[in-house]
């Protein structure tokens, strides 16, 4: 549906497939889709990243800022996430079924992949357990994930 993609998709599968592509056969829009050239790929890809490193620094500068946070705290996070990193995330609900314990429960591996300089990789965490969902709620509390202030990994 339109409303699952950001602006910037819209407007490449727009160019690509139409305005009414929605309603094409998956046929017909597989082929107008293998036409986007690797550069507009890549263009799309990397502009869409740097949208979401400079949403969620600002969001994140916010949150610190509307709780009291020192105003060098708050321009500090304006610094964190590198929009030319393999970027993971977790989105909406933090959840079982997304089954984030399987990329967090071997810490020291999770470590190593997040301070190789020459693969950067970054995660972006947002949103909490659903209030009726315990074992996301307990995945969250029992320190799989630090929903604390964001921190980067040692370089």
């Amino acid at each position: 549906m339109p409303t699952w993609d950001s602006a910037l998709a819209d407007d490449l599968w727009t160019q690509a497939c139409g305005k009414d592509r929605w309603l094409g056969t998956p046929e017909s829009l597989a082929r107008n889709i293998r036409e986007v050239s690797d550069q507009k790929l890549w263009q799309f890809r990397t502009a869409s990243r740097k949208s979401l490193v400079d949403y969620a620094r600002e969001r994140l500068s916010r949150q610190l800022e509307a709780s009291g946070a020192s105003l060098e705290a708050a321009a500090a996070v304006r610094q964190l996430l590198d929009p030319n990193a393999l970027t993971l995330g977790f989105a909406r609900r933090f959840a079982t079924y997304k089954r984030p314990n399987l990329l967090l429960h071997d810490r020291e591996r999770l470590l190593h992949l997040l301070s190789d300089p020459r693969r950067p990789v970054q995660l972006i965490i947002a949103g909490k357990a659903h209030p009726a969902d315990e074992p996301g709620q307990a995945l969250i509390r029992n320190g799989s994930v630090s929903s604390a202030s964001p921190r980067r990994a040692p370089m």
